[in-house]
């Protein structure tokens, strides 16, 4: 009885384990990060493929609390709230359609930035600095 117990407790214990690995969408592809400075937030573009996914990591580097990013003009991000200091992650699964999508980054009542997404068929292209 406590084998069975012990059994079923671990097979409970690693199904939740797993949901939290799977997490939101997005979750798990491509990094990319974004910084909430003092007057704006960077990148202003994210290149990316359609359906492809997105990890956004977004840290408020600023001293203005709090910073938020979300979906705008029809673009599926919720608002996530990043506190002075702290970095959030947030899962984007990039819309199949081609085209440009919004995400406002924004001190509420203060700042804001919107960030294009552009999805073409071409790819993601990475920023090489030169």
């Amino acid at each position: 009885m406590i084998g069975r117990f012990v059994a079923i407790t671990t097979v409970g214990a690693a199904l939740i384990a797993l949901s939290i690995a799977c997490g939101s969408s997005g979750e798990g592809g491509r990094e990319v990060r974004i910084t909430q400075g003092q007057d704006e937030c960077t990148p202003k573009t994210i290149e990316a493929t359609p359906g492809e996914k997105l990890n956004l990591v977004v840290t408020n580097d600023s001293d203005k609390e709090p910073y938020e990013l979300e979906g705008e003009g029809g673009t599926n991000l919720e608002e996530i709230v990043v506190p002075e200091g702290k970095t959030r992650e947030v899962g984007f699964d990039v819309p199949e359609e081609t085209g440009t999508y919004e995400l406002k980054c924004y001190v509420p009542g203060d700042i804001e930035t919107i960030i294009e997404v552009q999805v073409n068929v071409s790819g993601a292209t990475e920023d090489t600095g030169y």
